[in-house]
């Protein structure tokens, strides 16, 4: 699958879920690399905000989607998807 699909597969589950659900950056590095190993999800990486940009990462599991704002790069992260845009409709 390319980038670009999975980006549009994510902000389509986004949409269809309709539950978003925000971790603090420890909590959802915990839970994210569990997901990844355990059952191969996608992680998403992307910049959001106008004025101070965040580092922004998501994960689905069960319809459910986490995702967690960080002010820089979380290191103990393995990005699957590197998002060219990132909005999220809160």
């Amino acid at each position: 699958m390319s980038a670009t699909a999975a980006t549009t597969a994510a902000a389509i589950a986004v949409r269809a879920a309709g539950t978003l659900v925000e971790l603090d950056s420890e909590q959802f590095s915990k839970i994210a690399t569990r997901l990844q190993q355990e059952n191969g999800a996608l992680i998403i990486h992307g910049q959001t905000g106008f004025r101070q940009k965040k580092d922004t990462y998501l994960v689905g599991n069960q319809g459910v989607i986490l995702y967690c704002k960080n002010p820089g790069v979380l290191a103990s992260i393995k990005v699957d998807v590197e998002a060219k845009s990132l909005s999220l409709l809160l």
